[in-house]
């Protein structure tokens, strides 16, 4: 098969070091402006006017450009293999029916979980069994950050200096530590696993900005493991689906993960938990359910789900759990949500009784400076 990647950053410099490495897989041009060379171009012309090349693989990132190359290949009647969540996640229904009315491939493992072939099981998963429930910690950099604040004793800016440092967290670290990044890969799990074309507007999405050593100290004093989790639930017709910052106990497989791994999962109906562990990201993992996909593709897939995704309902009010939160001794918090209150210097420290990640969600927007954690008993 003969190819085109956009991009030569460290995601696109890996599918090409791996592409060597396959056999019958054959490089031919690389969109790239920085650097010069037999199979480089600026030219987005000169890879979708070729008629030898019948796949392009997109590692650029970001939505703009990507997505107006997308439709472009796809027009061109080339399959498209990429690892760009946020293309996936806001133009995903769109890129799925240009590709299907062109009858190419539309692919996309490596947008969900880098180097874990977690997206293509939980396509088989779904096509053979029933899942019911997925999830998982989907995002290296926050759990580097709370890995680091929970072994090292880091406060929260030491430890997201470190991860700047190390090259995990970009200098602007919202899309991470807001949980974005995560919702995102969650819509993508939930297209794939469910058949469900939702949005980010459908996901409450909480980060881990406002973590303090207190947080820590409260989860390490109650035998727990801070981490960042989505979770996505069948509840009838209906989906529950959002994004917090989870007190795991120690025994859970999440409080396990540690460093910049992640751990995605998924629970069928014949089958049970399935796990899958590994990095999240990086040069070589992602590069490698690149190649991944495009082996697929020569293999004869053309879609990560069902021809056609219908929107679906969501209902956040039917999952229930107690909460830990963390408020301004000032702030109000309704008292019949309160399990039992820990006074501190400044700050009021609570376990609620069980509530859903809507009212929760909802509730903790309205208290600036406020950290709050879903509670996990099992």
């Amino acid at each position: 098969m003969v190819i085109a990647i956009l991009g030569m950053g460290t995601v696109g410099s890996g599918v090409n070091e791996l592409a060597a490495r396959t056999p019958n897989l054959k490089v031919k041009k690389i969109l790239e402006k920085r650097f010069t060379g037999p199979q480089i171009t600026d030219n987005m012309e000169d890879i979708v006017s070729d008629e030898e090349i019948t796949l392009v693989c997109e590692t650029m990132g970001g939505l703009h450009p990507a997505y107006e190359f997308a439709v472009r290949v796809l027009e061109a009647k080339k399959h498209f293999v990429t690892a760009n969540k946020l293309l996936v996640a806001e133009k995903g229904a769109e890129l799925r029916a240009l590709a299907e009315k062109n009858n190419v491939a539309f692919l996309y493992s490596a947008a969900c979980g880098g180097g874990i072939p977690y997206l293509q099981a939980l396509r088989l998963a779904h096509e053979t069994d029933e899942v019911t429930a997925l999830g998982g910690i989907l995002n290296g950099t926050t759990n580097l950050i709370l890995d680091a604040m929970q072994t090292d004793g880091q406060s929260y800016d030491e430890a997201l200096a470190e991860a700047q440092r190390l090259g995990y967290a970009e200098k602007d670290p919202s899309s991470d530590v807001d949980g974005l990044d995560t919702m995102r890969k969650l819509i993508l799990a939930c297209a794939v696993g469910f058949d469900a074309e939702i949005t980010s507007a459908d996901i409450p999405t909480a980060g881990i900005r406002n973590t303090t050593v207190a947080d820590i100290a409260y989860a390490k004093k109650t035998n727990r493991v801070l981490r960042l989790c989505a979770f996505a639930e069948k509840n009838g017709d209906a989906l529950s689906a959002y994004v917090e910052p989870t007190l795991l106990p120690a025994s859970a497989q999440e409080a396990s993960i540690i460093k910049n791994l992640n751990y995605a999962w998924y629970e069928g109906y014949g089958a049970g938990h399935m796990g899958f562990s590994g990095q999240g990201a990086g040069k070589l993992p992602t590069a490698s359910n690149i190649i991944r996909d495009v082996a697929c593709v020569a293999a004869g897939q053309r879609s990560m789900t069902q021809p056609a995704l219908a929107p679906h309902a969501i209902d956040n009010t039917a999952a229930r759990h107690p909460y830990y939160v963390r408020i301004p001794k000032e702030a109000a918090f309704r008292t019949e949500w309160i399990d039992k209150t820990i006074a501190t210097d400044g700050e009021t420290l609570i376990e609620t009784v069980p509530l859903s990640p809507a009212e929760m969600h909802t509730a903790m927007k309205a208290i600036p400076g406020a950290f709050f954690a879903g509670i996990r008993k099992g």
